[in-house]
């Protein structure tokens, strides 16, 4: 009999009790510091001695239910996680997809950290009869009521207007509803799609306040970008019932302006506008602008202390972690688990104007990525290999993330193509779980404990 490798300890809180948390179940409990010490005092021991046993002897079948003990020796533990993993894994339905749109590849911007700075920004843009083909490729793959995504290039541009006007009304037949990853800066010439039964929500990027978004996504046609958007962001949610994410790219050059946007947003009344959620990204790329653990923490604990309002989930770590342990923290239910991240794993179509498909948005351009072509025949064709390859971007298949603790929780993470000179697309995951995870944990269990919970 062993402790599991796969319990999470947290920090201390405030009650003086710790968490308790097994990343294979998600079962998680509060215990006392004698027996946190216990816990962390053996968690390596291979086998507990007979006065380890004699003091757990109360609790010890009520541990081994619950997956804090196992009589699985480190090794076999490790495989058993591994199978629980494929059995995740072999589960999903192929049949079933999430769709996503890219009307266009070209765009109205010149972002500095743009993944088609390096293309030549490609003119490209679907037509009506590709987007007939489309639609008829996916009518027996999704069902009415499904949310599409629209991403790009950038498919809100005020050229795409007609194309766009013709794919959403299209989608309505089927009762579709669409989500826009939009840069926000022709939303003006779209205000008639945007709407419950339409566009019903936006994910808009502002790095910044107005003289460092300006500096790092630059309008093509040289005006403020930044004011643009927000007067854009704040027609939206005056006139639409519908949500608007507004995702912040941070790195070294701009974390320390973070305050000073959020100042800005609040001036603006959008910042506490029940409409608009706040999601701080760490910027991939260049090693000398990456942000660790320290920088994220430090930011988060700085937001909290000026902007309460946001409840302490500004980075989209935190936000992340809230959204997966609040609702087991109130049911008391096992936290939910997955072997996978995203839907690229697990049926994400991308379609794009140059007739390839992909699992990935973030693999358009790799032609190494591309697992299918289609036509406006509505003919398909598949790259099997390489579908196969995304299909397997699941934990049960990589085996760093299968022999971590956190494996279901963070679900491997960013599957995306490597960069180059980059080891794991899912680094930032990485730092955050085995740094800051359990500190999040013990805050949110502080909440919901403060409210009067038990």
């Amino acid at each position: 009999m062993r402790f599991s490798s796969y319990n999470i300890l947290t920090p201390k809180m405030k009650s003086g009790d710790h968490v308790l948390l097994n990343g294979l179940k998600g079962t998680l409990d509060l215990i006392d510091e004698e027996a946190y010490d216990l816990i962390k005092s053996h968690e390596d021991d291979e086998e507990l001695s007979d006065d380890v046993m004699d003091i757990i002897a109360e609790f010890k079948d009520d541990y081994i239910k619950r997956g804090y003990l196992t009589e699985l020796g480190s090794e076999d533990e490790v495989i058993s996680a591994r199978q629980q993993a494929l059995e995740m894994t072999e589960k999903i339905d192929t049949n079933r997809w999430t769709i996503v749109l890219v009307p266009n590849l070209g765009c109205n911007y010149r972002c500095t950290y743009c993944f088609e700075k390096n293309e030549g920004y490609p003119e490209r843009t679907m037509t009506k009869e590709q987007v007939d083909s489309v639609f008829e490729i996916i009518k027996d793959k999704i069902s009415p009521g499904e949310n599409l995504t629209l991403y790009g290039g950038e498919p809100l541009d005020k050229r795409n207007k007609e194309l766009i006007r013709y794919i959403v009304e299209k989608g309505k037949e089927q009762d579709y509803t669409f989500f826009a990853v939009t840069n926000g800066h022709d939303l003006d010439h779209y205000m008639d799609l945007i709407d419950n039964d339409k566009i019903n929500s936006l994910q808009i990027t502002i790095d910044g306040p107005r003289e460092i978004h300006n500096c790092r996504r630059i309008a093509l046609n040289k005006e403020s970008s930044y004011d643009k958007i927000v007067s854009n962001v704040k027609s939206v949610i005056s006139n639409k019932d519908v949500s608007v994410l507004l995702r912040i790219n941070i790195d070294k050059r701009n974390i320390t302006h973070m305050l000073d946007l959020l100042a800005d947003l609040d001036e603006s009344g959008i910042l506490d506008n029940p409409k608009v959620t706040l999601s701080a990204n760490s910027v991939i790329g260049e090693d000398n602008i990456l942000l660790n653990h320290n920088d994220i923490s430090k930011l988060e604990k700085d937001v909290e202390k000026n902007y309460p309002i946001l409840n302490g989930a500004f980075t989209s770590f935190n936000s992340s972690t809230k959204k997966l342990i609040w609702p087991s923290l109130l049911s008391g239910e096992p936290v939910q688990r997955s072997a996978f991240a995203c839907g690229s794993a697990s049926g994400m179509k991308v379609f794009t104007p140059d007739g390839n498909i992909y699992s990935c948005w973030s693999a358009i351009g790799y032609p190494e990525h591309v697992i299918g072509r289609y036509d406006i025949s509505r003919n398909v064709s598949w790259n099997r290999d390489v579908l196969d390859a995304w299909s397997k971007k699941t934990v049960a298949y990589d085996k760093m993330c299968y022999r971590c603790k956190y494996l279901f929780l963070c679900s491997g993470g960013c599957r995306r193509p490597e960069l180059p000179n980059e080891a794991h697309s899912n680094a930032k995951e990485c730092d955050y779980y085995q740094n800051m995870f359990s500190e999040y944990l013990a805050k949110l269990t502080d909440e919901y404990l403060a409210a009067g919970n038990e």
